[in-house]
């Protein structure tokens, strides 16, 4: 299912009619492209950029770095290298070896799973929670707030120096208009290698196709490195201390 543009798009673009069962490229080959194109540019930007594409972290290493605020009374905070956060999600630990879990953190002498309702930790919703909760979730920024943690790892460090282990699903939720119009760039420079397809355009009558396609190609790259779109998040992580080490596969 194509997310970041459409194939009326595609034929907007083009200038030429809407694409269909019967055309040149059809419509299911058009969005086949798309499809294509939509994964090139989440490599490229280290992103899924509509909900429908997103993507899951499996056990992103993470570091917990203590907060001092009087505003907020958290005494941890994590940096997840990719946002927003559509949910945690839930996985077999083979790097643990214990029972399924998706926020598990070190408190001094094992992994504990902030998620597992075993544990009977408190989860808030909004940043005043931060007081009165166990852990809060800034959702937008990627950001994990633990309160208390400053009793944990104090004296008997974690293994490796990994002090938690996160697994969740991110994307962001409207596809942005740059990452549309790339989308439609990388798609047309597809298409436009079809040399059944007409594609002469007022003023460039002396462009061959191979040409054109080049020229669609150089545009979506260019898009993506004007609007600072190619890696994006892992400099912020790495920024804030994040190890950014988890397996990231499409959901």
């Amino acid at each position: 299912m194509v997310a970041y543009c459409t194939a009326n798009q595609i034929a907007a673009f083009l200038q030429v009619d809407n694409f269909s069962g019967s055309t040149t490229p059809t419509t299911t080959d058009v969005e086949s492209f798309i499809e294509m194109a939509e994964e090139r540019i989440d490599q490229l930007t280290s992103h899924a950029w509509a909900t429908a594409r997103a993507k899951e972290v499996t056990e992103e290493r993470v570091r917990i770095q203590r907060v001092r605020s009087n505003v907020i009374n958290s005494r941890g905070r994590i940096q997840l290298e990719h946002y927003p956060i559509l949910s945690f999600s839930q996985h077999a630990s083979p790097s643990l070896a214990q029972t399924n879990g998706n926020v598990k953190l070190w408190d001094g002498s094992k992994y504990l799973d902030y998620l597992d309702s075993d544990e009977s930790k408190t989860l808030g919703s909004s940043v005043t929670d931060v007081v009165n909760k166990d852990m809060w979730a800034d959702n937008e920024r990627g950001l994990i707030y633990i309160n208390n943690y400053s009793t944990f790892n104090m004296v008997n460090s974690s293994p490796a120096g990994v002090d938690g282990y996160v697994s969740y699903k991110y994307a962001t939720a409207s596809t942005p208009d740059d990452i549309k119009l790339a989308t439609i760039y990388l798609t047309s420079s597809m298409i436009a290698m079809n040399d059944d397809l007409n594609l002469m355009q007022e003023g460039d009558d002396s462009m061959d196709n191979a040409s054109r396609s080049q020229k669609f190609e150089d545009m979506a790259l260019k898009i993506l490195k004007e609007n600072k779109r190619v890696g994006r998040n892992l400099t912020m992580a790495t920024g804030i201390g994040g190890f950014g080490t988890g397996m990231v596969t499409p959901y």
